[in-house]
């Protein structure tokens, strides 16, 4: 008993070591950084944004359950190709625009396509790993998005429908915002750059901040900068709690399974060793541009490279926080299926990948 409650101790301990370095990122000269809670924070600032100022007309036309297939689709897999995102910081705008109309299948291909094709990461993974596995993970990403995006479509498509008397995203109306189109375009431009930017160049942050808030001034009203915080704040409130859980829970996952584990069953390419890869992506978390020097360290362990292409595809698109915040947002129907998907279709791209790139 003693040695149980040890052992529980110690995973404790590691969650909440974990969740610490998490918040405050640390840094290579031994200090703490800020980091990844200012990403955290503009990434909410502009789901309150999207919920606010941008048009569900908009979101409906190009997005949503009834709009043509291939423009949502074609959008929604490159879409976060500007956002350097990891898989909990683009929760909060999969459930904005879910939330603003946007169908099942775009929303859910955004989600996995975002985190994967931000253009930070990709110059990590060219630079890193090489043009073959970037290639592949451009090309795996962008296509199992739609693939993913698509079968939950199918799937679920009867509950997508929207009645004529009640809409499903409980918005009273579709042109929701009178504010100029040119205003409401270089607020997001100017939100998405700073989020870029970050903490990594502060002058720019710095500038970008100060515009911001100039914009808000000039033209937007009180009533609308309340709104956008309340909302911003209202997101917050629902998937921070959960989104802490996660990391907690990832945190002590961590201690159970080792590199040296991982290495000794993925050193080939088989399906079952891309699948173990994809598992292990799907269950741990990865903030992003970590996931670049992680698969590099495996692959120089003896880590194939079909494996290490699944790893790639279903780490930045899944975590257990990822999870849980899913299934609150579109339910556990629908959350196990695109787990299962990611998991068993990211399996499959490595398997192909691993041929390919020998």
């Amino acid at each position: 008993m003693i040695q149980f409650l040890e052992f529980l101790w110690e995973l404790i301990l590691a969650g909440l070591i974990f969740l610490r370095d998490y918040a405050f990122y640390p840094t290579a000269d031994g200090s703490f950084s800020l980091m990844r809670i200012f990403s955290l924070l503009i990434a909410f600032s502009i789901s309150g944004a999207i919920v606010v100022f941008l048009s569900q007309g908009a979101i409906l036309k190009h997005l949503g359950p009834t709009s043509n297939k291939l423009r949502a689709y074609s959008v929604a897999s490159v879409s976060g190709i500007v956002l350097a995102v990891c898989s909990c910081s683009v929760l909060p705008m999969f459930a904005s625009i879910r939330k603003k109309g946007a169908g099942l299948g775009p929303a859910v291909t955004f989600l996995f396509s975002g985190p994967a094709l931000n253009v930070l990461a990709l110059t990590l993974t060219f630079s890193d790993l090489g043009r073959g596995i970037a290639i592949a993970r451009v090309i795996g990403a962008i296509t199992l998005s739609i693939i993913i995006g698509l079968i939950l479509f199918l799937v679920f498509r009867k509950h997508e429908t929207i009645d004529a008397n009640q809409s499903m995203f409980e918005q009273q109306n579709i042109d929701d915002t009178s504010q100029p189109f040119w205003q409401r375009g270089l607020f997001f431009i100017t939100l998405i750059g700073i989020l870029v930017f970050g903490v990594y160049r502060p002058l720019p942050t710095i500038a970008l901040i100060v515009f911001l808030i100039v914009q808000l001034i000039l033209y937007f009203d009180k009533s609308q900068i309340l709104e956008w915080l309340t909302e911003t704040l209202s997101l917050a409130k629902r998937i921070l709690p959960l989104f802490v859980i996660g990391i907690f829970a990832a945190g002590m996952i961590y201690t159970l399974v080792t590199e040296d584990l991982l290495v000794q069953y993925v050193g080939s390419n088989t399906y079952g060793t891309n699948a173990l890869a994809s598992m292990f992506g799907a269950l741990f978390y990865f903030a992003t541009l970590t996931e670049v020097p992680i698969v590099k360290a495996l692959l120089d362990n003896g880590m194939h490279l079909g494996p290490a292409t699944a790893l790639l595809l279903a780490g930045p698109s899944l975590s257990i926080p990822n999870m849980i915040v899913i299934t609150k947002v579109i339910g556990w129907r629908r959350g196990f299926t695109y787990f299962t998907l990611v998991i068993m279709l990211s399996a499959f791209a490595g398997l192909i990948a691993g041929f390919i790139l020998i």
